[in-house]
């Protein structure tokens, strides 16, 4: 029998300077502050892309080291603010560590993530979780069909992408390992029937998910899953991207990143 892993940690670090003022607004000049990758770097191919689905298409961001080797795949699943700049530049950070990512837009059936926060969001949140489920299982069959990846697959969920990973490995679709930013874990009455090793990044203020760690810890016990969870003290959603002033958190992002590039590496059997 394989190795089952628990581990429940408390973050400690030095989270730095407060937090900055609110942004006024997220345009898409204040989006381009995530980009600490630009998309014209010479080792990596990025493109996007319009995958063809039985309701029409599906924008998708992909970046992948710029070679023809196939490597593993990784979908980058954004939150409520839809395929921003930073999610864009998450899939680029993966690259340049060896991964094929893809990053599906949930608001690609009402036009695209627009660019300012406020229709943004609102056109985010008319995507529902049944489609959801069903652009990010497109996504996943591209990634598998297309040559880009070598058969070994993980997802990267923020928020509200966490949900369509929860959706995903619960309805019978097993990854090789997948990671939940500040998002509600699986559905207790379901993380039994699946096997898909997890990495939770929990925020420490987060009233929407920290009511449910209790209950999920005590399941990962009785069931034996694979799991790791970190609590980041002192954070909230969002403590990940730099183009957040009110809720980027340095210390935190490094930490969770390192973590989660380090899970990733060792679930899809990165050498």
């Amino acid at each position: 029998m394989k190795r089952r892993t628990f581990l429940v940690k408390t973050a400690e670090y030095v989270a730095g300077m407060a937090a900055m003022a609110t942004l006024p607004s997220l345009v898409a000049e204040e989006f381009a502050r995530a980009a600490q990758i630009p998309s014209d770097v010479r080792r990596l191919h990025t493109e996007r892309l319009a995958l063809d689905t039985d309701w029409g298409q599906l924008d998708c961001y992909l970046a992948r080291p710029d070679d023809t080797a196939p490597h593993p795949g990784v979908l980058v699943l954004h939150d409520k603010l839809g395929l921003t700049p930073h999610f864009e530049e998450v899939t680029r950070r993966l690259a340049l560590d060896g991964f094929a990512a893809l990053a599906p837009d949930y608001a690609s059936r009402f036009g695209g993530t627009p660019t300012e926060r406020g229709p943004a969001l609102e056109t985010v949140e008319m995507e529902s979780r049944s489609n959801m489920l069903a652009d990010t299982r497109s996504a996943l069959g591209w990634l598998k069909s297309n040559g880009v990846s070598n058969g070994k697959i993980g997802a990267i969920g923020f928020g509200l992408g966490a949900t369509a990973i929860d959706d995903l490995v619960t309805n019978g679709t097993d990854l090789d390992g997948a990671v939940i930013f500040y998002g509600h874990p699986p559905s207790i009455t379901d993380a039994g029937a699946f096997r898909t090793p997890l990495l939770l990044n929990l925020a420490g203020k987060d009233q929407f998910v920290d009511p449910e760690i209790p209950a999920f810890v005590d399941l990962v016990r009785k069931t034996g899953l694979k799991a790791e969870i970190f609590t980041y003290e002192n954070t909230e959603r969002g403590f990940d991207d730099d183009s957040d002033g009110a809720h980027y958190s340095a210390g935190a992002a490094k930490l969770a990143w390192s973590r989660t590039i380090e899970f990733i590496k060792v679930n899809l059997q990165v050498s």
